[in-house]
């Protein structure tokens, strides 16, 4: 596909110039089915904290890109592989859970070792020149930055500190606890409308004043005068300091648990393509999103909350109620409507709005960073 085809004649390099893309970027099947193989099935993606898999033998099964993938603690660290056995193609794990020593697969009970190795296979002594040091897993590449684990199906991909640098110091200097993080709760939601949609509506601050009293108190959280951004790569990083305790939207804690938090209790980190890390004001967690495609013009959206202790103490409790219960409701309904909409044939796609210098923090300049940076990724725009 090249850039027209993909986003439209209106759709310009310079953000200040530029329209949006056109609905087809958002609802047409073979598009997603090109971000699959150019995207996910090549870039890093999150899928949990170490701390989701303590012990030896504890492992996760996550999708991605149409394929299964396990996680496992080998306790020397982490490992990732295809979940696929060698034998005859069974998806070896079914769901997350643990084993202690082995994988077995339930078809022909074929085992394989935590390191992906192949321990057992029935009947093996019988089968001429059959060598079990040949078979194991295929493994998927694994990263793990501040606690976190992330996976990238390509066999060449580069480390994610090579791919995004600026993310490793941003991460730590807004919690420099992070290995120590416990999940706290989790929130998992199907939302009717791509994924790109999603993401993009989380990336801007232009609907935030008009879009709902829970919109309307996330704008309280801040204090608009010291809102800072800084657009790098990969990578988006918004900061400020905290709004006046009587105007947020939640309690606020007497004490913080973070070391890093106190200068700047408003932060958030976008990992491109589809993940943002966040700390609000007067809260002891920091809670992941995570924008999955779920298919052409559906999301699976998660939100996870960690704290160092696994629990969510009162009043941070009442901070994740209105992040996934008032906040996220809001921000389905105004996506879905915005998917409806892309599939008008009356749309005819606006100009994003960006001041000229690109400074604003109301401005939709991250919103097409974000395109751009997608554009890149699928091959139809130059790196930079």
């Amino acid at each position: 596909m090249d850039l027209e085809a993909l986003v439209g004649a209106g759709f310009d390099l310079d953000a200040s110039r530029s329209h949006a893309a056109h609905g087809r970027f958002y609802t047409d099947p073979a598009v997603h089915e090109f971000e699959q193989e150019r995207v996910f099935a090549r870039e890093w993606c999150y899928v949990a904290h170490r701390s989701q898999l303590p012990n030896r033998g504890d492992h996760l099964v996550v999708e991605l890109a149409g394929r299964s993938v396990v996680v496992v603690a080998d306790g020397d660290g982490h490992r990732a592989f295809h979940n696929v056995c060698q034998h005859r193609g069974h998806q070896l794990v079914a769901e997350s859970g643990h084993t202690p020593n082995v994988l077995v697969c339930p078809y022909h009970a074929w085992s394989y070792a935590l390191d992906g190795r192949l321990r057992g296979a029935p009947h093996a002594r019988d089968v001429p020149d059959f060598d079990r040091s040949c078979v194991s897993l295929t493994p998927v590449g694994l990263d793990e930055i501040g606690g976190f684990l992330f996976v990238n199906l390509d066999p060449d991909a580069r480390p994610l500190r090579d791919v995004a640098p600026g993310f490793e110091p941003r991460l730590r200097s807004m919690v420099g606890e992070s290995e120590h993080l416990r999940l706290a709760s989790e929130s998992r939601f199907g939302i009717e409308a791509n994924w790109k949609v999603v993401t993009e509506n989380f990336l801007e601050a232009y609907h935030v004043e008009f879009s709902g009293p829970a919109h309307q108190a996330l704008g309280n959280i801040i204090d608009p005068s010291t809102y800072r951004f800084e657009i790098d790569g990969r990578v988006i990083e918004y900061t400020a300091g905290g709004g006046a305790p009587e105007v947020l939207p939640y309690e606020v804690h007497g004490t913080d648990d973070f070391t890093s938090t106190a200068g700047v209790p408003f932060h958030q980190i976008f990992l491109y393509p589809n993940m943002t890390f966040s700390v609000f004001p007067g809260t002891n967690m920091v809670f992941v999103f995570d924008m999955s495609p779920s298919g052409p013009e559906t999301t699976a959206e998660r939100i996870q909350y960690f704290t160092l202790d696994g629990h969510l103490q009162r009043p941070s409790d009442q901070a994740e109620a209105f992040i996934s219960r008032e906040l996220n409701h809001e921000d389905i309904a105004l996506v879905e409507g915005v998917q409806r909409g892309l599939r008008s044939p009356g749309y005819r796609p606006g100009r994003y709005m960006v001041d000229a210098a690109g400074e604003a923090g109301w401005g939709e300049q991250f919103v097409h960073h974000f395109v751009l940076t997608h554009l890149r990724a699928l091959g139809v725009v130059p790196e930079a």
